[in-house]
């Protein structure tokens, strides 16, 4: 997979953390993310693509209309490193943090790890 491969997969699975439709997020992450994905944060842990994306639509429901950019990432090696601002509705940025983040050789996000300072959230 190319560089230019990974950080399109790494922004569509961003994208589904959006306020944007049930369909349009399930979309988003089959697009991007394995069904047997583990993910990590200092607030949560769990498993499996219907854990996510129940984890994505609590997430809106606590931060209504917020949303996710990268400021940077490293690849190599089916591997990503980001950094990342969240936004809220209004555009002010709420938080910046990092992201660790593997693939399979499908495309699809295996294993995600957010950092971030906990008080914040």
């Amino acid at each position: 997979m190319t560089i230019d491969t990974l950080q399109q997969i790494w922004k569509t699975y961003q994208d589904a953390w959006a306020d944007i439709a049930v369909a349009d997020r399930e979309r988003l992450l089959r697009q991007s993310v394995a069904d047997d994905v583990v993910f990590t944060s200092p607030l949560s842990e769990g498993q499996g693509f219907a854990n996510l994306a129940t984890h994505i639509a609590r997430f809106q429901e606590q931060f209504p209309g917020a949303y996710f950019k990268s400021n940077k990432l490293f690849t190599h090696h089916g591997q990503l490193l980001s950094e990342w601002t969240m936004y809220n509705k209004d555009g002010s940025e709420y938080l910046t943090a990092h992201s660790y983040a593997r693939f399979n050789e499908q495309g699809r996000l295996t294993h995600l790890a957010g950092f971030w300072n906990v008080e914040k959230s």
